[in-house]
Formats: C-alpha cells, structure tokens, sequence
C-alpha cells in the first residue's frame, strides 16, 4: 500500500479531514510516484532533484498526518519519513570537502583519519549523508513524541 493510500485511510478512520490533509496527501501521492521512480546515484541515495516537492514540504505532509492518526497506523508513514534521507542534495553532497579551518584546533589525528576514510569517495560520501540524515529525521520523529 502506498504512503497516499495509507493516509488516506489513517485520515478517513480518524475523522480528520480539511484542507491541509487534502494538500499533504496530494504531496504524498506525488513523494510516492518519485519513490516508485527513483534512480540511486551512489548505494540507495537518489538526488533530491527528483522529489517532486522540497524535502522540508513532505516533511510537513508527513509530520502532519503523523499527528493525526492512531499510533498503531503511524509505521509505514514513520519509514517514509526517515526515507527523506535516501534523497540527498547534490550540490550539497558534492562540495562537502574538508574544512580545513578545522586544522588549527587541536584535533584528534585518528578521528581525522576516520573521517577521511569514511568520505574518501563520492559514493561514501554521498552514503555517509544519507546515514547523518537519517539518525537526524529519527531524533525529530522522537522529540515530536512520533517515534
């Protein structure tokens, strides 16, 4: 069952229907269809550009009917929340060099090595962003009591 059709059903069971709901389920009809379609550049981390609206938009849809719906209907949507971090933004992966200004802290050279070995190709990198994003989405969800 898609993220559209089980929040439709949550939203309809639950009695919570105006304008809002009828927009986040518009938005994730369309999170859906890009998931359907969706082209991985590095591993399973797809380029942002392919999401039909921005990432901070499906959020709201997501957090909305999240809100609105028994917990016990709330996991598939909770796993496309958290699937937010499998569509990374490519300017962003790809500039995400070294800051060297860094080097003038006193820092742990074996912190620094493992942080190099960790984002030591496009593809790591790229990985390694959608990991970050991940861990951030579920301490969202946590903090919002969703989780």
């Amino acid at each position: 069952m898609s993220l559209h059709d089980h929040a439709a059903a949550a939203i309809a069971a639950s009695g919570e229907a105006d304008l809002r709901f009828e927009q986040a389920l518009e938005i994730l009809r369309g999170y859906d269809e890009a998931r359907a379609s969706m082209k991985p550049l590095h591993g399973s981390v797809a380029d942002a550009a392919g999401l039909p609206y921005p990432k901070d938009t499906i959020k709201w849809a997501l957090l909305l009917v999240l809100g609105a719906i028994a917990p016990g209907q709330r996991e598939p949507l909770k796993a496309g929340y958290v699937a937010l971090a499998d569509w990374q933004v490519a300017a962003d992966v790809e500039s995400g060099g070294f800051d060297s200004s860094r080097l003038r802290r006193k820092l742990d050279p074996l912190a620094l090595a493992r942080e190099f070995a960790a984002r030591a190709s496009p593809g790591d990198r790229w990985i390694a962003a959608a990991r970050d994003e991940a861990t951030a989405l579920v301490e969202e969800l946590r903090r919002k009591g969703l989780w």
